[in-house]
């Protein structure tokens, strides 16, 4: 019987050597590569300056406008990005059961909390690329309840970001995001948010000790869009290529990467060569799975814990994962075209993504439009984002069969790899394969 991926810190070690030599001998993009050395160095850079120079940073959640961070030359940690490297380490498990014994909850949602986790746990050495210095900043959106307590521990202030309600919603709302956003996310909402970004920028000034400079956010913001251009032609490529070019499991690590380091001339120069890798694997017909025959997608979160698992699954099946909700959201919910104002243009952004993309109805039509054009035959729902449930029933109507997958995104104490395997596999053999077959006979 399979266990949970770990409990203590010793396990965890051999666990994350294990997932990494096989990682290694899966990976296929040498972009892939580029961005781990860049990451590591990076990392090992904020943690010089913060320990030994004692510069400031600020952890941040992923709906904060971490452009106005880059403007003022504030570094920033990703909470949910670093909850992601804990879990590709194989330390979730450990940090999981941390939180455990330290008195909180187990529904606390281990997406954000488990930096939360690695902050507190003083005792073990062993932490994810050396572990995280105190914040001088933590700004997330105001369901993240545990960054407060973070902010606590670290002594630093604590900006939450509130997100407007909407009350008029646009079913084809992807249609209109990139040019008609003043109209999609409503000027009162984006007013909410602006004035709560000016507190955001308040604070963060203070901590960096200069003013923001609005032109130098302009020219991030525009290096921003021409990299989520670059996302958009990959997402093109994947979705229109005869079969599937790269990895999903690669390609996401690539987005969430280069994201959280969005803006910079680094994020851009790296989101380029993303994407002329993957336009000559696609020319040169360098097929993930030469024998493609079922593509499926996530729904919801993806399999941050584990996303090599999905490998197992090519050979036997020809099943492949092309789609996430990473790239499309990159493509549909960052781009931002005709203004001047930086700010309302980030509140437009962030409005979008906290409702447009989840909300029942809306969540569904964009899930629906997603499985059409990446020509999708089955998908693995991973709750973490409210509406799922909408969604999967919207895909299941649609003829796209759902499994529900009972794993969390990061915590590797709920993973169990024979089950996991065995729901996969019948999942693809009685409703994937079948539902495919009909179709089929039906000329569609």
């Amino acid at each position: 019987m399979s266990t949970p991926h770990n409990h203590t810190a010793g396990a965890s070690a051999d666990a994350t050597a294990e997932a990494r030599r096989r990682h290694e001998a899966l990976t296929q993009l040498e972009v892939t590569r580029t961005l781990r050395t860049h990451q590591r160095e990076w990392f090992a850079g904020l943690r010089r300056d913060v320990f030994e120079a004692g510069k400031p940073y600020a952890i941040v959640g992923a709906l904060v406008p971490h452009e106005i961070l880059q403007a003022l030359d504030l570094p920033f940690i990703t909470d949910v990005w670093y909850s992601g490297l804990v879990a590709a380490r194989r330390q979730s498990g450990y940090y999981s059961d941390f939180l455990d014994k330290s008195g909180f909850h187990r529904n606390l949602s281990r997406y954000a909390a488990l930096t939360l986790g690695v902050l507190l746990d003083t005792e073990n050495p062993d932490k994810p690329w050396g572990g995280l210095p105190a914040p001088s900043l933590v700004c997330t959106s105001i369901h993240e309840r545990s960054a407060q307590v973070l902010a606590d521990f670290a002594g630093a202030p604590f900006i939450p970001i509130e997100q407007p309600v909407l009350d008029r919603p646009m079913v084809n709302w992807w249609q209109h995001s990139r040019w008609g956003w003043e109209d999609l996310d409503g000027d009162y909402r984006i007013d909410a948010l602006v004035a709560q970004y000016q507190d955001l920028i308040a604070a963060a000034e203070r901590v960096a000790g200069k003013r923001l400079d609005i032109d130098r956010l302009r020219e991030i913001l525009d290096r921003v869009n021409q990299q989520e251009e670059y996302f958009d032609e990959v997402r093109t490529i994947i979705a229109t290529a005869p079969k599937l070019p790269a990895r999903l499991g690669e390609v996401m690590g690539q987005v969430m990467g280069i994201q959280w380091h969005r803006g910079t001339d680094w994020a851009l120069a790296q989101a380029r060569a993303f994407r002329d890798e993957i336009r000559h694997r696609a020319d040169q017909a360098m097929w993930v799975c030469p024998n493609e025959k079922y593509r499926l997608m996530y729904v919801g979160q993806g399999l941050w814990q584990n996303l090599d698992f999905f490998t197992e699954f090519e050979e036997k099946y020809g099943a492949v994962f092309v789609r996430s909700n990473y790239l499309s959201i990159a493509s549909d919910g960052y781009l931002r075209y005709g203004t001047r104002d930086p700010i309302r243009a980030l509140a437009s952004r962030y409005a979008t993504m906290s409702e447009q993309m989840h909300m029942p109805g809306l969540g569904s039509a964009w899930a629906e439009h997603e499985a059409r054009t990446h020509r999708i035959d089955g998908g693995l729902s991973i709750a973490g984002w409210w509406g799922i449930r909408a969604i999967n029933k919207s895909l299941e109507e649609a003829g796209i069969p759902i499994l529900d997958f009972p794993v969390d995104a990061v915590d590797g104490n709920t993973w169990d790899q024979e089950r996991m395997f065995a729901l996969v596999r019948d999942f693809i053999e009685q409703r994937v394969a079948p539902t495919q077959a009909a179709r089929r006979a039906q000329g569609l």
